[in-house]
């Protein structure tokens, strides 16, 4: 899907993943990402689980509360994937936070979860990345080994949830991104 252009709601305070986020994230998941299950929080215009579907990804979830928004998601789904979500993918209309506690996933599972909150106005000040991740733990969604990728602002803390390894987190600008593996209770 290289090269093709997404549609982003007019007068909306988004801020979508810069490409060069993007593409570091997914050098980073180069070798787990094929035929994988992915989960995008905080969907906003859907770019982040495209480039996830581009890339090999089996299914996307897309997870998105605001509903201009939303639509706007769901036209760029269409437009890029003949009409429709491949097999086994589904947007949701909802708040991300809330709709961890009770995921209606097909096939149960995900191997990969990316998460982009708004950004904290300060650095400094904590996000609720940990309560995400312990959330997406806690859900059942996770698949065994899976793998959890927080994008936040530069200067945020990230205290690793319990049964979550840190992997990785590399500094793109203002961006922070985070690169943990669930390891269960180990």
């Amino acid at each position: 899907m290289r090269g093709r252009v997404l549609a982003a709601p007019a007068n909306c305070a988004l801020r979508p993943t810069q490409d060069a986020v993007r593409e570091a994230v997914f050098s980073m998941l180069a070798a787990v990402i094929r035929g994988s299950s992915f989960l995008d929080l905080y969907a906003g215009t859907g770019a982040v689980g495209l480039e996830a579907l581009s890339r090999g990804a089996a299914s996307v979830a897309w997870v998105e509360k605001n509903p201009k928004i939303a639509r706007v998601l769901e036209s760029n789904v269409s437009a890029l994937c003949g009409g429709a979500p491949p097999q086994g993918s589904r947007i949701f209309r909802a708040d991300a936070e809330q709709w961890l506690k009770r995921p209606p996933l097909p096939g149960g599972s995900v191997d990969i979860v990316f998460a982009d909150p708004p950004y904290v106005e300060r650095e400094g000040e904590r996000d609720s990345m940990p309560e995400l991740a312990a959330a997406a733990a806690a859900g059942g969604i996770l698949a065994e080994g899976a793998f959890f990728v927080a994008e936040q602002r530069e200067g945020t803390p990230l205290d690793t949830p319990c049964g979550f390894e840190l992997l990785t987190r590399r500094r793109y600008g203002r961006t922070a991104v985070s690169l943990l593996k669930w390891v269960g209770g180990r």
